[in-house]
């Protein structure tokens, strides 16, 4: 028996039938096709690939069509077709092996998925855990981040606090000074905050801002300027305490 009788066999059986219908060989090269695959898919009579005519990459095709060789029982899985005019129709394609033909071939049948059908593939499936998993993994991500942010700023605020404290009870010039250089580098991000009363000497790595007229807060940092806003409340709040110790 010669491989033309069985199809054209293929052929007569599934002209009547309104799905597309398909005879795919193992290379998964389209050997045959019923009318309605003809009508609406662009190329089916080519011999051409079938992952020519979908969506799919040619390997999960490939893959498809290999687990469809292994069953005898009609193995549903996701195709894309391609029809005219750029149309991308989603099907449910139920594939098993063509047993009656003398070579290694499937015929494959595909339904249409409507918008309500809740079929998935096995692969969509993995897809869509993968993808949930990924979301997950984000919002830890993000959780975690936030959590960080909310703690520094929290500590920002405690050191800020602490150094209000110390300043509003400095009694003395001395005990400013101290207040300044032990709780001013935490909430500044520097590594030393001097309060000078006269001019201090120039050095590397020093930002000198002044405090009124005469005081200067020398910083030391190995990291970029605090921002502006935090050295004008700083500046301010020691500012308030020099006054009131009738230094400015």
């Amino acid at each position: 028996m010669t491989i033309d009788d069985p199809l054209a066999l293929f052929r007569k059986i599934t002209g009547l039938l309104t799905e597309p219908v398909l005879l795919v060989a193992a290379d998964t090269r389209v050997l045959a096709a019923n009318p309605s695959a003809v009508r609406m898919l662009p190329g089916v009579e080519d011999a051409a690939p079938l992952s020519d005519m979908v969506s799919e990459a040619a390997e999960d095709v490939a893959q498809y069509v290999r687990q469809w060789m292994r069953t005898g029982h009609p193995t549903p899985a996701g195709l894309t077709l391609h029809g005219y005019d750029g149309a991308r129709v989603r099907c449910r394609c139920f594939g098993a092996r063509a047993q009656w033909l003398p070579t290694l071939a499937v015929h494959l049948r595909a339904v249409r998925i409507d918008p309500g059908d809740r079929f998935l593939t096995v692969k969509e499936r993995v897809n869509a855990l993968e993808r949930e998993r990924t979301l997950r993994f984000r919002a830890t991500e993000d959780r975690l981040r936030l959590n960080s942010s909310l703690t520094a700023a929290q500590q920002k605020l405690d050191h800020l606090h602490t150094l209000v404290q110390a300043v509003a009870s400095s009694t003395t010039t001395a005990g400013l000074i101290r207040s300044v250089a032990e709780h001013a580098p935490p909430v500044l991000g520097c590594t030393e905050a001097a309060l000078h009363l006269t001019p201090p000497s120039p050095g590397p790595d020093r930002l000198h801002v002044p405090v009124g007229p005469h005081a200067t807060l020398v910083l030391a940092t190995n990291r970029p300027p605090p921002p502006t806003e935090h050295l004008e409340s700083v500046t301010a709040l020691i500012g308030g305490a020099l006054r009131s110790l009738s230094l400015l």
